[in-house]
C-alpha cells in the first residue's frame, strides 16, 4: 500500500546495511511511498527499493564486502580513491547485480537522489532519469565522497557526495508538499557529528574550492543542527525516524560478512518491532498530493 508521505534514506557506506534491513521489510509488507529522496549509499540501495528487488541490495554490499578491490587502503595512498567505484557501480552495480530499469521507470514511486555541486557547496537533486546511464552516473556522484573519490562530470556539472551538501534531504520532501516524512538513519539516537580535523588537508587539496573548505570545515554543525530540527519535527507528529538503537559496530568500510548481516537482521527486526507505530503515523491523517514540478526540470 503507498501512504502520501515521504520517505528519506541517509548515507552511511556499509552501514546502510541497516537501511536494507528496513527496506526489506518495507517491501515484505508492501509498505511504499510516493517519493524517496536520497543521498550518498542511500541512493544506491534506495534504488533497488523502487524497482522492489528485493535480494538485490544484500548481494550487492556482500560482494562489496567480500572483493579486496572494492574497499583498498593502498588504492587510497596511492590514487586518493579509497573505493574502486569502476568496480562497484560498473561492474558489480551494472553487470553482477544489474537495476531492473524497466520496473524503476514504471514505478509510481519518484526518485530523488542528491548530490553536492563541487564548485559551489550547494546541494543539486536529480529525480528524472530517462536513462539507466542516467541514474547509474547520478547515483555514483552521489556516493563520491571528497578526497576518498573523484568528482563525476554530468551535463557541465561537477558532482560529489550528496551527504556533504545535504546529509538528510527531506527538504525536497518538504517542498513536494508532504507534511509526513519517513526518515531511516544509520547512526543511534544520541549520535553528535564531530568537528574534522582535516581542514588543513581540504584547504590544500580544495584550494581553488573555498565553498567546499567551507562546508566541509562545518559539516558536522549542518549535521547537528539538521538533526534538532528533525527531533522537533517528530516531537511534532511529523516525522517517524527508524535508526538503530546502540552505536554500530559496523564502519562505513566494513567488510565483515557477519557485521553487515547482524546489521542487515537489526534493520529488518527495527522496521518490523516500529511497523504498527508507523502505521498509526502514515494513517493518521489525509496528506496533500505532492507537487508535480520536477527538481531537475
Amino acid at each position: 500500500m503507498e501512504y502520501e508521505a515521504g520517505l528519506m534514506l541517509e548515507g552511511g557506506g556499509m552501514r546502510c546495511a541497516f537501511t536494507v534491513g528496513v527496506l526489506d521489510y518495507f517491501l515484505d509488507q508492501q509498505v511504499e511511498f510516493p517519493a524517496v529522496a536520497t543521498a550518498s549509499a542511500g541512493a544506491l540501495i534506495g534504488s533497488s527499493y523502487i524497482a522492489k528487488q528485493r535480494d538485490r541490495n544484500t548481494k550487492l554490499l556482500a560482494a562489496i564486502g567480500k572483493n579486496r578491490d572494492a574497499i583498498s587502503i593502498l588504492r587510497l595512498l596511492q590514487k586518493r580513491e579509497l573505493f574502486g567505484m569502476d568496480l562497484i557501480f560498473e561492474k558489480l552495480a551494472n553487470h553482477t547485480f544489474p537495476l531492473e530499469f524497466q520496473s524503476f521507470s514504471q514505478a509510481s514511486s519518484r526518485f530523488i537522489v542528491g548530490t553536492t555541486d563541487i564548485n559551489t557547496g550547494k546541494p543539486v537533486f536529480y529525480d528524472q532519469f530517462d536513462q539507466q546511464k542516467d541514474l547509474s552516473t547520478i547515483i555514483r556522484a552521489s556516493c563520491s565522497l571528497p578526497v576518498l573519490a573523484p568528482s563525476i562530470d554530468y551535463k557541465g556539472n561537477q558532482l560529489i557526495d550528496g551527504g556533504v551538501a545535504d546529509p538528510i534531504p527531506i527538504t525536497p520532501l518538504v517542498e513536494q508538499g508532504f507534511k509526513k516524512q519517513v526518515i531511516v538513519l544509520t547512526r543511534n539516537k544520541n549520535y553528535v557529528k564531530k568537528p574534522t580535523k582535516l581542514n588543513w588537508f581540504y584547504k590544500r587539496i580544495f584550494k581553488n574550492k573555498p565553498e567546499l573548505v567551507k562546508l566541509l570545515r562545518n559539516r558536522h554543525l549542518r549535521y547537528n543542527e539538521t538533526m534538532k530540527q528533525i527531533r522537533a519535527m517528530e516531537a511534532k507528529g511529523e516525522v517517524f525516524i527508524i535508526q538503530p538503537e546502540e552505536p554500530l559496530e559496523a564502519s562505513r568500510i566494513e567488510r565483515s560478512y557477519d557485521k553487515l548481516e547482524a546489521l542487515y537482521h537489526q534493520g529488518y527486526q527495527v522496521a518490523k518491532e516500529k511497523h504498527q507505530a508507523l502505521l498509526d503515523f502514515l494513517q493518521g491523517s489525509e496528506q496533500p498530493p505532492y507537487a508535480e514540478e520536477n527538481l531537475s526540470s
